[in-house]
C-alpha cells in the first residue's frame, strides 16, 4: 500500500506551457533579521509574472517568484540569492541557486502542430436582453405600500382650526376719563355705543361715518388725534381704533363699522402734510393735503 503512494505522489504532473510556476527558495531567519527578495531578470521563452512573496513558515523564510514558462522542454533557471538584513544593519545577499525545470507541451504527445485541425468555431454570444419589467413590478410595488398612506391622507380631511380664547369685553372707564376731562373720548365712546343700539333696532340702516382714521404705526397716533379732532369740529363723522393694529386690520374694521372713507396716515404723509384718502367700496385712493379734507 505504501509504495503504491509515493508512487502516485512522484508522478505528479510537470506544469504545461503558460501555467504560473512558483519557484520556492527556504532559508533558515536567524534572530532579529529581515529577508528581502532580489530582483531577477527572466530573458528568453521564460518570464516574471508578479513580484516576488515572502512568507514565514516556522524558523525559515521562504521566497516565491511567480514565473511562466512559452515553450516546452527543459529550461536551466539561476535563482537569484535572497537579501538578508541583520539586526545590526549589516546585509548580505546569498548566492545564486541553479534550478532545473520541465514544462510540458499543451499539445498531444507525439502529434506534430502542423497538422493539429483548429478549434471549431465559437458560437454567437446571446447579448443580455434588458427588459423594463423589473422596473414595472417595483413601481408596482411602492405603488401598492403607499396607496393606504395616500387613502389615509385623503380622507383625513382640512385640519382643524385650534378654538381662540375668548377674552371677556374690558369695560372702559368712563368715568375716569370724565372726572380727568377727557370729554371728547367719553363722547366717541358714546357715539358709537349710539349707533350700535340704532343698528340692532334698525337693521339696515346703519348710520354713516364720513371717515375712519387709519395710523400706519404708533408714531402717526397723535396725528390722527388731532385731525380726528379738527374734521369732528368741522362736523365730520369720524372713527378710529383705540389700539394700534396693522393697515389691514383697520381697513376690515372701517368696513365693518360702515365707513364710506379710510383716511391713512403714514410717516411720509406726515412729513408732507398730506394724507391718503381710499374709498372703500371702489378701492380708488387720492393724496389731499389735511387742511383741504378738513374743509370738506
Amino acid at each position: 500500500m505504501m509504495p503504491a503512494l509515493l508512487l502516485a505522489l512522484l508522478q505528479v504532473a510537470a506544469p504545461t506551457v503558460g501555467d504560473t510556476i512558483w519557484i520556492e527558495r527556504r532559508l533558515p531567519l536567524p534572530g532579529g533579521a529581515e529577508v528581502r527578495p532580489a530582483q531577477w531578470p527572466l530573458e528568453g521563452n521564460l518570464g516574471l509574472l508578479g513580484r516576488p512573496v515572502v512568507r514565514r513558515d516556522g524558523g525559515d523564510v521562504i521566497v516565491a517568484y511567480p514565473v511562466v514558462a512559452w515553450a516546452a522542454g527543459s529550461h536551466q533557471l539561476t535563482v537569484p540569492g535572497p537579501i538578508l538584513i541583520r539586526a545590526d544593519g549589516r546585509s548580505d545577499t546569498l548566492p545564486a541557486e541553479a534550478r532545473t525545470i520541465e514544462v510540458a507541451s499543451v499539445l498531444p504527445a507525439g502529434a506534430e502542430p502542423e497538422r493539429i485541425a483548429p478549434q471549431p468555431e465559437a458560437g454567437i454570444v446571446a447579448e443580455r436582453i434588458t427588459s423594463p419589467l423589473p422596473i414595472l413590478f417595483t413601481l408596482l410595488l411602492a405603488g401598492a405600500l403607499f396607496a393606504p398612506i395616500a387613502w389615509w391622507w385623503l380622507r383625513r380631511g382640512p385640519p382643524m382650526n385650534a378654538a381662540r380664547p375668548e377674552f371677556p369685553p374690558v369695560e372702559l372707564p368712563l368715568d375716569e376719563w370724565s372726572e380727568a376731562g377727557e370729554h371728547r373720548a367719553v363722547a366717541v365712546v358714546a357715539a358709537r355705543a349710539l349707533r350700535r343700539t340704532i343698528t340692532g333696532l334698525l337693521p339696515g340702516t346703519a348710520p354713516a361715518i364720513n371717515y375712519y382714521l387709519v395710523a400706519v404705526t404708533a408714531a402717526e397716533r397723535p396725528e390722527l388725534l388731532r385731525l380726528a379732532h379738527r374734521l369732528r369740529d368741522a362736523g365730520h363723522s369720524v372713527e378710529y381704533g383705540f389700539r394700534q393694529q396693522g393697515v389691514g386690520k383697520q381697513l376690515k374694521a372701517a368696513a365693518a363699522v360702515g365707513a364710506r372713507k379710510a383716511v391713512i396716515l403714514g410717516p411720509d404723509e406726515v412729513a408732507e402734510g398730506v394724507v391718503v384718502v381710499r374709498a372703500l367700496e371702489s378701492g380708488e385712493e387720492l393724496r389731499v393735503s389735511a387742511d383741504r379734507l378738513v374743509q370738506g
